[in-house]
């Protein structure tokens, strides 16, 4: 086999090629804290020559003199690199090397396999055996054959196959062939360590649960390793068998999902959960000290005379890094190829709007950010006037671009996004490297059009609530809906003292601000007008007094057919009052008119709406048996005789009108009580006008004491 050795061009370099590492403390090489884990200490800047290394490229194997890799997927992507920076591009698709020399195995289709010695002149090795090559150790082959695996090698003309025994039986594979070892799964859970003099498996463990990938495993002439699935930690750990010793102990806790290499005296693991980079962790063998080495490592191979080598970054200079650790206990890694400087962190592009206008039920503003880095990102609104904050975030840092699509309707289990003025910050951090990261700030205005009995100007109706303590609070009705516990829930506070209140009523929107308003009736009788401003109501107004002769008012609903909700009230006679609102907030109510009499059989009112399809507003009451009774609003004040709709109603203490709540443009109706509620979708007919109720896990109690 001709070999093409050639000398590439070498890049002269101002970066430190040899480095020393901090330790970390002794014990575990699990991720250390960002405050226990120091960065690498750079030494001096060298200027040396460092061979370059592909975009993109594998490392394979490692060697004495350099070592195996491949770039691409062409007819002969392997080549190998000498430490003294010499390049040979190598014929043929499919190669594999010896951990720890400088063997390397170009795999034939026709079992006709070729060995070569980069480091020295000698002569090829040519090896026609049946099977499959696995790896070679050393100028052994490792195959799988029909009767099992087998170790071929080449004594003078003659191939020598010997089979390996000790194994258990069942389904084999064969991973991390190392230097005279090699390990071997059978059925997912039992390792086992091969001894290539021998041809023998020396030790087998079973593991838990599995070996995570078949190849978070490791074997040396002295030691086992291996990652262990625990399914209920969603995680697993690193085990080591000493064999001399028959001592087994974890050593690090962690994704096992890439390959661990052992030398001599170090267990190199791959950190894949450090919340910085991915560095290389060394434990050591024999007094158990961690090693943190590099900022981030993403291949590792077991190399010659104790060393590690290693594809990854320090300092931002991206490459192949030889990792050895000195008598001092300190380790080094020097730069054998270099992949080039990383550029730092930065934006490619970016996309955020500056007006978002939510005026349709799926709408969604498209955020946009492109990167040149993988990265974790993160994307905070701040409602300007509230404070209220919605973060949109992507924590895999798999990919350079995102797309954040917010529809501001807070989901399924949220409150919907306020309208008004938000600042935003974006922040973004490497996941693949240690390096600043970006934050860009900004500023976005959200519009929505009105919506009834939307108090907190988000696009949603809401459900108002008065507290033991008197406050105020707007929630999402859809928030209620999904009720599961109070302290997950976000209203929106509107104000406090409101225990000086003994009647309340949201009669929808008075002054044409295109915001809905509250009116409230004090101890002496005087009646208030709170008159909504966004997510606050603005200082309240006096409408007038002598309003202690009623005992229920209730409003929203517009009985006239004039566009704007108006008031109902029942005096303590039993007579039913019409309250038409002017559109004046001066004077929010016309004279009143007298609807009727006989009123007095009913202890609770709500005009929730058009609910039936009549030409007004109606008007829901519950009589003292508990039976609710429905009058259509005739569009002029008035209502039709009444209709029943059903009996059971004395469970609930407040029957609050929702708006629109599941959007089918009709009115809908939440019924609260202590011992459960309901949610009623209206039907639009007049014969059976809700649908089967859906139960709420709401209830009235301190919290929510009164309802509105």
């Amino acid at each position: 086999m001709p070999r093409a050795r050639v000398r590439t061009p070498r890049l002269r370099l101002t970066a430190a090629v040899a480095v020393a590492l901090a330790a970390t403390a002794a014990g575990t090489v699990a991720a250390p804290a960002a405050s226990a884990a120091p960065a690498p200490a750079v030494a001096p800047a060298v200027a040396q020559d460092v061979t370059p290394f592909p975009a993109g490229g594998t490392l394979v194997s490692a060697g004495r003199t350099g070592f195996l890799a491949k770039a691409g997927t062409g007819e002969a992507p392997y080549f190998w690199t000498g430490y003294d920076g010499t390049v040979t591009a190598l014929p043929g698709s499919h190669y594999v090397g010896a951990a720890g020399t400088d063997t390397i195995v170009l795999v034939g289709e026709n079992g006709t396999h070729t060995l070569r010695d980069m480091g020295t002149d000698a002569e090829p090795v040519v090896i026609t055996t049946p099977g499959t090559v696995h790896g070679v150790t050393g100028s052994t082959l490792v195959t799988s054959q029909a009767s099992g695996f087998h170790l071929v090698s080449k004594e003078g003309d003659e191939v020598v196959s010997r089979q390996v025994t000790g194994l258990p039986s069942g389904s084999s594979s064969v991973h991390n062939v190392g230097a005279g070892t090699f390990t071997v799964v059978t059925n997912g859970v039992l390792l086992s360590l091969v001894d290539v003099t021998t041809a023998s498996a020396v030790a087998t463990v079973e593991a838990d649960n599995s070996v995570l990938g078949f190849e978070a495993v490791a074997g040396s002439p002295t030691h086992l390793a291996w990652y262990d699935y625990t399914p209920a930690d969603d995680g697993g750990h690193f085990h080591l068998l000493d064999r001399r010793t028959g001592q087994e102990r974890i050593v690090a806790e962690g994704n096992g999902s890439s390959a661990p290499a052992l030398s001599d005296g170090w267990l190199a693991l791959l950190n894949t959960s450090s919340p910085a980079g991915r560095p290389l962790l060394l434990h050591s063998l024999t007094d158990g000290r961690s090693l943190r080495v590099l900022d981030r490592a993403d291949e590792v191979r077991a190399g010659a005379d104790g060393t590690f080598l290693v594809r990854g970054n320090l300092a931002r200079e991206d490459g192949i890094y030889r990792v050895s650790v000195g008598e001092d206990g300190a380790p080094t890694a020097e730069l054998v190829a270099s992949g080039g400087r990383l550029a730092d962190l930065a934006v490619t592009h970016a996309s955020v709007p500056t007006t978002v206008d939510f005026d349709g039920e799926d709408d969604r503003a498209e955020i946009a950010w492109d990167f040149n880095h993988p990265v974790a990102i993160s994307f905070t609104l701040t409602h300007t006037a509230t404070g209220r904050q919605r973060t949109l975030a992507y924590h895999t840092g798999s990919q350079p671009g995102y797309r954040f699509h917010w529809s501001g309707d807070g989901g399924y289990w949220g409150a919907a996004d306020y309208s008004g003025t938000y600042t935003w910050k974006m922040t973004a951090e490497e996941t693949r490297n240690v390096g600043p990261g970006i934050e860009r700030t900004g500023t976005l205005t959200v519009n929505r059009p009105p919506v009834g009995r939307d108090h907190d100007a988000n696009g949603s109706p809401d459900v108002l609530v008065r507290d033991g303590d008197g406050g105020l609070w707007a929630y999402d009705s859809k928030q209620l809906r999904h009720k599961q516990d109070p302290a997950a829930l976000t209203p929106t506070v509107l104000g406090t003292g409101w225990n000086t209140y003994t009647l309340m009523a949201a009669p929808g929107d008075l002054g044409g601000s295109a915001a809905d308003d509250i009116v409230a009736r004090d101890r002496d009788g005087v009646l208030w007008l709170h008159q909504g401003d966004q997510q606050k109501l603005l200082p309240r107004t006096r409408v007038g007094g002598g309003w202690q002769i009623y005992n229920k008012i209730t409003g929203g609903s517009d009985l006239n057919g004039d566009g704007r909700g108006d008031l109902l009230a029942t005096d303590t006679s039993g007579v039913l009052w019409f309250y038409a609102s002017t559109g004046d907030t001066e004077t929010p109510f016309k004279t009143r008119a007298r609807v009727g009499g006989g009123w007095g059989i009913y202890n609770l009112i709500t005009a929730p709406g058009d609910i039936a399809g009549a030409s007004g507003g109606d008007l829901l009451a519950r009589d003292t048996s508990g039976t609710l009774w429905l009058y259509l609003g005739k569009g002029d004040g008035t209502f039709t005789a009444r209709r029943e709709v059903g009996g059971g109603w004395q469970q609930f203490s407040h029957l609050t009108p929702v708006g629109d709540e599941n959007k089918d443009g009709r009115p809908d109706l939440y019924a609260i009580g202590p011992n459960g509620s309901r949610y009623y979708q209206a039907t639009g007919s007049v014969d059976r006008p809700f649908g089967t109720p859906v139960q709420l896990l709401l209830r009235t109690d301190s919290t929510f004491k009164t309802l509105f």
